[in-house]
């Protein structure tokens, strides 16, 4: 069974600003991949939204995530009832993340 994979509006703008600073920051091929490495992790997450891992400190139960960058993870939640993915944040790693939650 398929599921549909939503990214909120927050997401979508910290992808935008990754996507735009490796763009301009770094070349445009760079950007791509991020982008693409982005749509790789998505698309995983309607066939096997499960994969992701729960371990992470701060982290509230309802969410998992999966990294797809270096140093990137995608933090989501599942309905299964509705069979719908949310993916809600990009976190880095290196930062304070425990804020958000």
């Amino acid at each position: 069974m398929r599921y549909r994979v939503d990214v909120s509006p927050k997401a979508q703008e910290q992808l935008v600003a990754k996507a735009s600073e490796y763009t301009i920051m770094q070349d445009e091929a760079l950007g791509n991949q991020f982008i693409d490495s982005f749509t790789a992790a998505k698309t995983s997450l309607e066939s096997l939204p499960e994969r992701g891992s729960p371990r992470l400190r701060y982290l509230p139960s309802m969410y998992r995530l999966i990294p797809f960058w270096a140093h990137l993870w995608l933090v989501y939640r599942v309905n299964k009832k509705e069979k719908v993915v949310y993916i809600d944040l990009v976190i880095d790693d290196r930062s304070d993340y425990g804020s958000l939650f």
